[in-house]
């Protein structure tokens, strides 16, 4: 049987089931959509949660920011006086935790190539943590983190290892800095 757009019209029947799929075919991705973004807003609340139980469990001094899902932890270097260590939790299951410090503003960077040379090689002296340019192209050194794995112990270790590179990679290039 062959219907045309007038024959759809001309049976009560076939235009009323027409009408009907179009309608439950419409609303149904949103009704998933709503529940899919309610799911990850609560995971996101309880992932934030955990991250504020482990800082406590570390007896980290964190302060809280505009956002619900950022924090920044203040250390004293030896050589960078004020470490900013920024914790934010985000969407991706896999690497969920952001752990970073800006280093150094762009600014502030000589743009030589054996300034550059020293970022690199410092990239690749430090095994966890990436050394680069963020957004802004501010020196900054992070590590993507999980929150599924994470415990004490393992945020310890990840502010830590942030902390710790961020102090010494600016040690290393202070000397090279445009004031």
């Amino acid at each position: 049987m062959n219907f045309r757009p007038k024959q759809i019209a001309a049976c009560p029947v076939l235009l009323s089931v027409v009408l009907l799929s179009a309608a439950l075919f419409s609303v149904a991705p949103p009704l998933h959509a709503a529940s899919d973004d309610k799911a990850a807003a609560q995971a996101l609340v309880d992932k934030t949660e955990k991250l504020v139980r482990l800082m406590k469990e570390d007896n980290f001094s964190y302060v809280t920011t505009s956002s619900p899902t950022v924090f920044v932890i203040h250390f004293t270097g030896t050589n960078l006086k004020d470490i900013k260590v920024i914790l934010a939790i985000g969407g991706d299951e896999d690497s969920d935790l952001v752990v970073f410090v800006t280093v150094t503003p762009k600014a502030t960077m000589p743009t030589t190539a054996d300034f550059r040379y020293k970022l690199l090689k410092a990239n690749f002296d430090y095994d966890q943590v990436k050394v680069g340019f963020d957004g802004d192209d501010d020196l900054s050194v992070r590590i993507d983190a999980s929150m599924r794995l994470a415990d004490a112990t393992y945020l310890k270790n990840e502010v830590n290892q942030v902390k710790n590179a961020s102090d010494e990679i600016y040690g290393k290039i202070q000397p090279f800095l445009v004031p």
